[in-house]
């Protein structure tokens, strides 16, 4: 069964899943070519489009800046040192024990 569901992905997609071979076959200027390509649209995508959407789409600015103004970094994965973690986490705590 999984041996013709990966012949028929082959079918539908062809070189899709050639795998190593195939990057094997690529010669190497245009494979950093292709991870250059990659590597600017991402960047691009990150550092340019995704913060340009978050100013021009109005729920999303408001929700930055109240972001911004708590002192609350998104990258974090924890926030056990902002303030409001802290509250919420009390708050939390005092309803779930009655």
């Amino acid at each position: 069964m999984g041996i013709s569901l990966l012949n028929q992905a082959g079918n539908i997609l062809p070189g899709f899943l050639k795998g190593v071979d195939t990057m094997a076959k690529k010669n190497l200027p245009r494979r950093i070519t292709a991870f250059v390509l990659v590597l600017g649209v991402s960047l691009v995508s990150i550092y340019g489009l995704l913060p340009w959407l978050t100013d021009s789409i109005t729920p999303l600015a408001s929700m930055s800046r109240s972001l911004h103004e708590s002192g609350i970094d998104p990258s974090r994965y924890y926030y056990t040192d902002v303030e409001q973690v802290k509250e919420s986490e009390q708050y939390l705590r005092s309803v779930l024990d009655q």
